[in-house]
């Protein structure tokens, strides 16, 4: 693509190169935020990312715990669950 050409949202148009500034911004603002363990998802997005099974596994063994609470909703930090999802687990009762 040249630097001329523009994208068509329903909402704006802007050119190639601020769509990509704005995209770098944001990828590299949420690999910050997972590196440095702040960045949160609800309940909901665990059990699609990782499975209903294995969230309630983890919270029940205490593996888990969610990092906010408020009424009808928790939160856990991604990283937590990236690292509980790449440990090999023994489910032999």
């Amino acid at each position: 693509m040249d630097d001329n050409t523009t994208l068509q949202f329903s909402d704006k148009t802007v050119t190639f190169d601020q769509f990509v500034d704005s995209l770098a911004t944001k990828v590299a603002l949420r690999m910050h935020q997972v590196e440095k363990g702040q960045l949160e998802i609800s309940q909901a997005q665990a059990y699609r990312m990782f499975g209903r099974a294995d969230v309630d596994r983890w919270v029940k063994n205490g593996k888990l715990k969610p990092v906010r609470i408020s009424p009808g909703k928790k939160r856990y930090r991604l990283v937590d669950l990236q690292e509980l999802a790449t440990i090999q687990q023994n489910y032999i009762l």
